[in-house]
Protein backbone atom coordinates (compact mmCIF):
# COMPACT_ATOMS: atom_id res chain seq x y z
CA UNK A 1 0.00 0.00 0.00
CA UNK A 2 2.77 2.44 0.94
CA UNK A 3 4.63 1.54 -2.26
CA UNK A 4 1.56 2.41 -4.33
CA UNK A 5 1.16 5.74 -2.53
CA UNK A 6 4.86 6.47 -3.10
CA UNK A 7 4.40 5.84 -6.81
CA UNK A 8 1.65 8.47 -6.86
CA UNK A 9 4.13 11.00 -5.47
CA UNK A 10 6.26 10.77 -8.62
CA UNK A 11 6.07 13.40 -11.31
CA UNK A 12 3.39 12.42 -13.80
CA UNK A 13 4.39 14.58 -16.76
CA UNK A 14 7.47 16.25 -18.14
CA UNK A 15 8.72 17.97 -21.28
CA UNK A 16 12.10 16.86 -22.53
CA UNK A 17 13.89 19.62 -24.45
CA UNK A 18 17.05 18.82 -26.37
CA UNK A 19 18.81 22.09 -27.14
CA UNK A 20 21.24 21.81 -30.02
CA UNK A 21 23.36 24.84 -30.88
CA UNK A 22 25.19 24.91 -34.21
CA UNK A 23 26.98 28.23 -34.01
CA UNK A 24 24.53 30.91 -32.93
CA UNK A 25 21.44 29.06 -34.17
CA UNK A 26 19.51 27.19 -31.46
CA UNK A 27 17.16 24.30 -32.12
CA UNK A 28 14.77 23.20 -29.41
CA UNK A 29 13.52 19.62 -29.95
CA UNK A 30 10.61 19.04 -27.55
CA UNK A 31 8.92 15.83 -26.44
CA UNK A 32 6.03 15.86 -23.97
CA UNK A 33 5.83 12.62 -21.97
CA UNK A 34 3.07 11.63 -19.55
CA UNK A 35 3.13 8.90 -16.90
CA UNK A 36 -0.27 7.20 -16.97
CA UNK A 37 -0.43 4.58 -14.18
CA UNK A 38 2.44 2.26 -15.16
CA UNK A 39 2.72 3.37 -18.78
CA UNK A 40 4.69 6.22 -20.34
CA UNK A 41 2.85 7.96 -23.15
CA UNK A 42 4.36 10.35 -25.69
CA UNK A 43 1.71 13.05 -26.03
CA UNK A 44 3.40 15.18 -28.73
CA UNK A 45 6.69 16.26 -30.26
CA UNK A 46 7.57 19.63 -31.81
CA UNK A 47 10.52 21.81 -32.73
CA UNK A 48 11.13 25.51 -32.00
CA UNK A 49 13.73 27.56 -33.86
CA UNK A 50 14.57 30.44 -31.48
CA UNK A 51 14.31 31.74 -27.92
CA UNK A 52 11.51 34.18 -28.66
CA UNK A 53 9.20 31.44 -29.93
CA UNK A 54 10.16 29.29 -26.93
CA UNK A 55 9.02 32.07 -24.59
CA UNK A 56 5.61 32.12 -26.30
CA UNK A 57 4.99 28.41 -25.76
CA UNK A 58 1.94 27.32 -23.74
CA UNK A 59 3.73 24.56 -21.80
CA UNK A 60 5.29 26.61 -19.00
CA UNK A 61 3.19 24.85 -16.34
CA UNK A 62 5.05 21.56 -16.98
CA UNK A 63 8.56 20.87 -15.61
CA UNK A 64 11.46 20.70 -18.06
CA UNK A 65 14.16 18.06 -18.46
CA UNK A 66 16.90 19.82 -20.42
CA UNK A 67 19.46 18.09 -22.63
CA UNK A 68 22.29 20.13 -24.13
CA UNK A 69 24.30 19.50 -27.29
CA UNK A 70 26.72 22.32 -28.20
CA UNK A 71 30.34 23.02 -28.99
CA UNK A 72 30.74 24.10 -25.34
CA UNK A 73 30.34 20.44 -24.32
CA UNK A 74 33.51 18.37 -24.65
CA UNK A 75 33.40 14.54 -24.79
CA UNK A 76 36.58 12.64 -23.86
CA UNK A 77 37.47 8.95 -23.61
CA UNK A 78 39.61 7.07 -21.13
CA UNK A 79 40.59 3.45 -20.71
CA UNK A 80 40.27 3.74 -16.93
CA UNK A 81 37.14 3.64 -14.80
CA UNK A 82 35.83 5.85 -11.98
CA UNK A 83 38.11 8.78 -12.79
CA UNK A 84 39.12 11.18 -10.03
CA UNK A 85 40.19 14.83 -10.27
CA UNK A 86 43.87 14.14 -11.05
CA UNK A 87 42.96 11.67 -13.75
CA UNK A 88 40.45 14.11 -15.23
CA UNK A 89 43.21 16.73 -15.43
CA UNK A 90 45.42 14.29 -17.27
CA UNK A 91 42.63 13.87 -19.83
CA UNK A 92 41.62 17.52 -19.96
CA UNK A 93 44.46 19.76 -18.66
CA UNK A 94 42.18 22.81 -18.34
CA UNK A 95 39.83 20.97 -15.96
CA UNK A 96 39.00 22.80 -12.73
CA UNK A 97 36.21 21.43 -10.53
CA UNK A 98 35.18 24.98 -9.59
CA UNK A 99 34.70 25.92 -13.25
CA UNK A 100 33.42 22.72 -14.88
CA UNK A 101 30.61 20.19 -14.47
CA UNK A 102 31.43 16.63 -15.48
CA UNK A 103 29.47 13.47 -15.98
CA UNK A 104 30.91 10.01 -16.67
CA UNK A 105 29.68 6.77 -18.13
CA UNK A 106 31.46 3.45 -17.83
CA UNK A 107 31.50 1.23 -20.91
CA UNK A 108 32.95 -2.24 -21.50
CA UNK A 109 36.56 -1.06 -21.70
CA UNK A 110 36.13 2.68 -22.05
CA UNK A 111 34.95 5.49 -19.81
CA UNK A 112 33.39 8.49 -21.50
CA UNK A 113 33.51 11.88 -19.77
CA UNK A 114 31.56 15.02 -20.70
CA UNK A 115 32.86 18.45 -19.62
CA UNK A 116 30.96 21.73 -19.65
CA UNK A 117 31.63 25.12 -18.10
CA UNK A 118 29.47 26.07 -15.13
CA UNK A 119 28.96 29.61 -16.40
CA UNK A 120 27.57 28.26 -19.70
CA UNK A 121 25.05 26.09 -17.80
CA UNK A 122 24.13 29.05 -15.59
CA UNK A 123 23.55 31.20 -18.68
CA UNK A 124 21.28 28.62 -20.32
CA UNK A 125 19.29 28.10 -17.11
CA UNK A 126 18.84 31.85 -16.72
CA UNK A 127 17.49 32.11 -20.25
CA UNK A 128 15.01 29.29 -19.62
CA UNK A 129 13.95 30.90 -16.36
CA UNK A 130 13.48 34.24 -18.14
CA UNK A 131 11.35 32.45 -20.75
CA UNK A 132 9.10 31.17 -17.93
CA UNK A 133 10.30 27.56 -17.69
CA UNK A 134 11.36 25.61 -14.62
CA UNK A 135 14.17 23.15 -15.33
CA UNK A 136 14.33 20.18 -12.95
CA UNK A 137 17.05 18.10 -14.67
CA UNK A 138 20.04 18.97 -16.88
CA UNK A 139 21.82 16.41 -19.08
CA UNK A 140 24.89 16.88 -21.28
CA UNK A 141 26.38 14.55 -23.85
CA UNK A 142 24.84 11.37 -25.21
CA UNK A 143 24.94 9.30 -22.00
CA UNK A 144 21.23 9.65 -21.15
CA UNK A 145 20.51 7.66 -24.33
CA UNK A 146 21.70 4.59 -22.45
CA UNK A 147 18.41 4.58 -20.52
CA UNK A 148 16.21 4.25 -23.62
CA UNK A 149 18.24 2.22 -26.15
CA UNK A 150 16.42 -0.96 -25.14
CA UNK A 151 13.13 0.70 -26.12
CA UNK A 152 14.28 1.50 -29.67
CA UNK A 153 13.68 -0.90 -32.49
CA UNK A 154 17.06 -2.28 -33.55
CA UNK A 155 18.20 -5.14 -35.74
CA UNK A 156 21.70 -5.49 -34.30
CA UNK A 157 23.84 -4.13 -31.49
CA UNK A 158 24.48 -0.80 -33.19
CA UNK A 159 22.25 2.31 -33.02
CA UNK A 160 22.68 5.21 -35.42
CA UNK A 161 20.43 8.26 -35.34
CA UNK A 162 20.58 12.05 -35.18
CA UNK A 163 24.44 12.34 -35.47
CA UNK A 164 25.07 9.58 -32.89
CA UNK A 165 26.24 6.01 -33.36
CA UNK A 166 26.46 3.65 -30.40
CA UNK A 167 27.59 0.05 -30.35
CA UNK A 168 26.71 -2.02 -27.28
CA UNK A 169 27.83 -5.38 -25.95
CA UNK A 170 25.27 -8.03 -26.81
CA UNK A 171 25.31 -9.65 -23.35
CA UNK A 172 25.90 -6.99 -20.71
CA UNK A 173 24.46 -4.14 -22.84
CA UNK A 174 27.31 -1.79 -21.93
CA UNK A 175 28.66 0.61 -24.51
CA UNK A 176 31.57 -0.60 -26.58
CA UNK A 177 31.91 2.36 -28.92
CA UNK A 178 30.48 5.85 -29.33
CA UNK A 179 31.03 8.29 -32.21
CA UNK A 180 29.28 11.42 -33.42
CA UNK A 181 29.12 13.05 -36.83
CA UNK A 182 26.86 14.39 -39.55
CA UNK A 183 26.98 11.06 -41.36
CA UNK A 184 25.29 9.08 -38.60
CA UNK A 185 21.57 8.98 -39.36
CA UNK A 186 18.95 6.25 -39.05
CA UNK A 187 18.33 4.30 -42.24
CA UNK A 188 14.84 3.21 -41.17
CA UNK A 189 11.84 4.53 -39.23
CA UNK A 190 12.33 4.53 -35.48
CA UNK A 191 9.90 3.54 -32.74
CA UNK A 192 9.82 3.83 -28.98
CA UNK A 193 8.05 0.56 -28.20
CA UNK A 194 5.08 0.84 -30.63
CA UNK A 195 5.14 4.64 -30.89
CA UNK A 196 6.78 6.04 -34.05
CA UNK A 197 9.26 8.83 -33.31
CA UNK A 198 11.49 10.96 -35.49
CA UNK A 199 15.19 10.64 -34.73
CA UNK A 200 15.64 14.31 -33.79
CA UNK A 201 13.28 13.85 -30.81
CA UNK A 202 14.95 10.80 -29.26
CA UNK A 203 17.30 12.79 -27.01
CA UNK A 204 14.38 14.92 -25.82
CA UNK A 205 12.39 11.77 -25.04
CA UNK A 206 15.40 10.28 -23.22
CA UNK A 207 15.62 13.42 -21.04
CA UNK A 208 11.92 13.27 -20.11
CA UNK A 209 12.05 9.50 -19.56
CA UNK A 210 15.16 9.69 -17.34
CA UNK A 211 13.49 12.40 -15.26
CA UNK A 212 10.14 10.68 -14.77
CA UNK A 213 11.79 7.33 -14.06
CA UNK A 214 14.67 8.76 -12.00
CA UNK A 215 14.17 6.19 -9.23
CA UNK A 216 14.57 3.26 -11.63
CA UNK A 217 17.26 4.22 -14.18
CA UNK A 218 20.85 5.44 -14.10
CA UNK A 219 21.23 9.13 -13.30
CA UNK A 220 23.30 10.92 -15.94
CA UNK A 221 22.18 14.41 -14.92
CA UNK A 222 24.44 17.19 -13.65
CA UNK A 223 24.57 17.83 -9.93
CA UNK A 224 23.24 21.42 -9.83
CA UNK A 225 21.79 22.41 -6.42
CA UNK A 226 19.41 25.03 -7.81
CA UNK A 227 18.01 22.55 -10.34
CA UNK A 228 17.64 19.83 -7.70
CA UNK A 229 15.82 22.30 -5.46
CA UNK A 230 13.48 23.04 -8.34
CA UNK A 231 12.84 19.31 -8.81
CA UNK A 232 12.09 18.86 -5.12
CA UNK A 233 9.62 21.75 -5.32
CA UNK A 234 7.77 20.01 -8.14
CA UNK A 235 7.76 16.75 -6.17
CA UNK A 236 6.29 18.58 -3.17
CA UNK A 237 3.61 20.03 -5.44
CA UNK A 238 2.80 16.54 -6.64
CA UNK A 239 2.68 15.24 -3.06
CA UNK A 240 0.43 18.11 -2.05
CA UNK A 241 -1.89 17.42 -4.97
CA UNK A 242 -2.10 13.70 -4.18
CA UNK A 243 -2.54 14.38 -0.46
CA UNK A 244 -5.27 16.90 -1.22
CA UNK A 245 -7.09 14.39 -3.41
CA UNK A 246 -6.67 11.69 -0.74
CA UNK A 247 -7.83 14.07 2.01
CA UNK A 248 -10.84 15.15 -0.05
CA UNK A 249 -11.70 11.51 -0.70
CA UNK A 250 -11.30 10.69 2.99
CA UNK A 251 -13.47 13.62 4.05
CA UNK A 252 -16.10 12.57 1.51
CA UNK A 253 -15.97 9.01 2.86
CA UNK A 254 -16.28 10.27 6.44
CA UNK A 255 -19.17 12.48 5.39
CA UNK A 256 -20.83 9.51 3.71
CA UNK A 257 -20.32 7.36 6.83
CA UNK A 258 -21.62 10.22 8.98
CA UNK A 259 -24.71 10.48 6.78
CA UNK A 260 -25.39 6.75 7.09
CA UNK A 261 -24.83 6.82 10.86
CA UNK A 262 -27.01 9.89 11.26
CA UNK A 263 -29.79 8.25 9.23
CA UNK A 264 -29.43 5.02 11.23
CA UNK A 265 -29.46 6.66 14.64
CA UNK A 266 -32.19 9.09 13.59
CA UNK A 267 -34.42 6.15 12.76
CA UNK A 268 -33.50 4.45 16.04
CA UNK A 269 -34.24 7.70 17.88
CA UNK A 270 -37.62 7.92 16.20
CA UNK A 271 -38.33 4.33 17.22
CA UNK A 272 -37.24 5.08 20.79
CA UNK A 273 -39.43 8.18 20.88
CA UNK A 274 -42.33 6.00 19.80
CA UNK A 275 -41.53 3.48 22.53
CA UNK A 276 -41.19 6.23 25.15
CA UNK A 277 -44.49 7.70 24.03
CA UNK A 278 -46.08 4.25 24.26
CA UNK A 279 -44.53 3.67 27.67
CA UNK A 280 -45.77 7.06 28.87
CA UNK A 281 -49.25 6.18 27.63
CA UNK A 282 -48.93 2.80 29.30
CA UNK A 283 -47.88 4.43 32.57
CA UNK A 284 -50.91 6.71 32.37
CA UNK A 285 -53.15 3.73 31.59
CA UNK A 286 -51.58 1.77 34.44
CA UNK A 287 -52.29 4.71 36.74
CA UNK A 288 -55.91 4.69 35.67
CA UNK A 289 -56.06 0.90 36.09
CA UNK A 290 -54.49 1.18 39.52
CA UNK A 291 -57.08 3.77 40.52
CA UNK A 292 -59.83 1.55 39.11
CA UNK A 293 -58.47 -1.46 40.98
CA UNK A 294 -58.40 0.49 44.20
CA UNK A 295 -61.98 1.58 43.63
CA UNK A 296 -63.01 -2.00 42.83
CA UNK A 297 -61.23 -3.24 45.92
CA UNK A 298 -63.16 -0.69 47.94
CA UNK A 299 -66.40 -1.91 46.37
CA UNK A 300 -65.42 -5.53 46.93
CA UNK A 301 -64.78 -4.76 50.55
CA UNK A 302 -68.22 -3.22 50.81
CA UNK A 303 -69.74 -6.20 49.02
CA UNK A 304 -67.88 -8.74 51.08
CA UNK A 305 -65.99 -10.22 48.06
CA UNK A 306 -62.56 -9.76 49.52
CA UNK A 307 -62.42 -13.13 51.27
CA UNK A 308 -62.97 -16.82 50.66
CA UNK A 309 -62.25 -18.57 47.38
CA UNK A 310 -60.54 -16.58 44.60
CA UNK A 311 -63.11 -15.29 42.14
CA UNK A 312 -60.53 -15.44 39.35
CA UNK A 313 -59.94 -19.09 40.15
CA UNK A 314 -63.69 -19.74 39.91
CA UNK A 315 -63.82 -18.08 36.51
CA UNK A 316 -60.79 -20.07 35.36
CA UNK A 317 -62.42 -23.34 36.43
CA UNK A 318 -65.65 -22.48 34.60
CA UNK A 319 -63.70 -21.60 31.46
CA UNK A 320 -61.76 -24.88 31.70
CA UNK A 321 -64.96 -26.97 31.78
CA UNK A 322 -66.45 -25.25 28.72
CA UNK A 323 -63.34 -25.58 26.56
CA UNK A 324 -64.75 -28.52 24.55
CA UNK A 325 -68.18 -26.94 24.02
CA UNK A 326 -67.18 -24.25 21.56
CA UNK A 327 -70.79 -23.71 20.38
CA UNK A 328 -71.91 -22.60 23.82
CA UNK A 329 -71.39 -18.88 24.28
CA UNK A 330 -71.47 -17.01 27.57
CA UNK A 331 -72.82 -13.49 27.77
CA UNK A 332 -72.72 -12.84 31.53
CA UNK A 333 -71.27 -14.30 34.73
CA UNK A 334 -72.26 -12.96 38.15
CA UNK A 335 -70.51 -14.17 41.30
CA UNK A 336 -72.48 -13.60 44.48
CA UNK A 337 -75.15 -11.64 42.59
CA UNK A 338 -77.18 -8.93 44.25
CA UNK A 339 -80.95 -8.50 44.30
CA UNK A 340 -83.35 -6.01 45.81
CA UNK A 341 -85.56 -7.02 48.72
CA UNK A 342 -88.29 -5.17 50.54
CA UNK A 343 -87.60 -1.50 50.92
CA UNK A 344 -85.01 -1.67 48.08
CA UNK A 345 -82.56 -3.36 50.39
CA UNK A 346 -79.68 -4.87 48.50
CA UNK A 347 -79.43 -8.56 49.21
CA UNK A 348 -76.22 -10.39 48.27
CA UNK A 349 -76.62 -14.02 47.21
CA UNK A 350 -73.53 -15.55 48.81
CA UNK A 351 -71.74 -18.60 47.36
CA UNK A 352 -73.70 -18.42 44.13
CA UNK A 353 -72.77 -17.96 40.50
CA UNK A 354 -75.31 -16.97 37.85
CA UNK A 355 -74.30 -17.65 34.25
CA UNK A 356 -76.17 -16.46 31.16
CA UNK A 357 -75.46 -17.48 27.62
CA UNK A 358 -76.65 -19.36 24.54
CA UNK A 359 -76.58 -23.04 23.60
CA UNK A 360 -77.64 -24.59 20.31
CA UNK A 361 -79.32 -27.53 22.12
CA UNK A 362 -80.45 -28.42 25.59
CA UNK A 363 -78.55 -31.69 25.29
CA UNK A 364 -75.24 -29.84 24.81
CA UNK A 365 -76.09 -27.59 27.77
CA UNK A 366 -76.74 -30.65 29.95
CA UNK A 367 -73.45 -32.20 28.89
CA UNK A 368 -71.64 -29.07 30.02
CA UNK A 369 -73.55 -29.05 33.33
CA UNK A 370 -72.49 -32.64 34.02
CA UNK A 371 -68.90 -31.52 33.42
CA UNK A 372 -69.39 -28.72 35.92
CA UNK A 373 -70.86 -31.04 38.56
CA UNK A 374 -67.67 -33.12 38.53
CA UNK A 375 -65.80 -30.22 40.21
CA UNK A 376 -65.55 -30.69 43.99
CA UNK A 377 -66.00 -26.98 44.65
CA UNK A 378 -69.52 -27.05 43.12
CA UNK A 379 -72.31 -28.16 45.43
CA UNK A 380 -75.26 -27.66 43.09
CA UNK A 381 -75.98 -26.72 39.43
CA UNK A 382 -79.46 -25.90 38.16
CA UNK A 383 -81.01 -24.51 35.00
CA UNK A 384 -83.06 -21.46 35.82
CA UNK A 385 -84.18 -20.58 32.29
CA UNK A 386 -83.86 -22.08 28.82
CA UNK A 387 -85.46 -21.07 25.52
CA UNK A 388 -86.80 -17.69 24.44
CA UNK A 389 -85.37 -18.16 20.95
CA UNK A 390 -85.99 -15.13 18.74
CA UNK A 391 -87.31 -15.42 15.21
CA UNK A 392 -83.90 -15.10 13.51
CA UNK A 393 -81.87 -16.91 16.22
CA UNK A 394 -80.70 -20.49 15.81
CA UNK A 395 -79.76 -21.08 19.46
CA UNK A 396 -81.60 -20.75 22.78
CA UNK A 397 -80.63 -18.52 25.68
CA UNK A 398 -80.12 -20.00 29.10
CA UNK A 399 -79.55 -19.00 32.69
CA UNK A 400 -77.96 -21.40 35.14
CA UNK A 401 -77.24 -21.07 38.86
CA UNK A 402 -74.24 -22.62 40.56
CA UNK A 403 -73.84 -23.03 44.30
CA UNK A 404 -70.20 -23.38 45.29
CA UNK A 405 -68.13 -24.09 48.38
CA UNK A 406 -66.37 -20.90 49.41
CA UNK A 407 -63.86 -22.80 51.53
CA UNK A 408 -62.66 -25.18 48.88
CA UNK A 409 -58.94 -26.01 49.14
CA UNK A 410 -56.31 -25.85 46.37
CA UNK A 411 -57.38 -22.56 44.81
Amino acid sequence: MLARIKEKYRLNNCIGISLRQDGDTPSFRCCKVRLDKEQLEIDETWEIADWELLANSKNMSIPIALHLEAKQILIKESSGGGLETDQLKSIFPSYDAARFYTIQMQGVATTWIAFVRRDYIAEILNRFSAAGYQVIKVFIGPFLLDNILAQLNSYNSEYSFDRHTIRIHEENKQWQQYRSGEEFESRFALKIADHPIKQQYISAYAAAFSTLMADYVSDYSLDIPAVEEQRQTWLEKQKFKINLIALTGLLFLLLLINTFLFSHYYQENQALEGKVSTQQSTVKDLGKLEDGIKENERLLTELGWNGGVSKAWLLDQIAYTIRQYAQITLSQIQINPQSKGLGNIIIQQADQIVIKGNSPTLEMLNLWLRELKNNPWITKVSIEEYGNKQQDDTIDAFTIKINYNDQVEGN
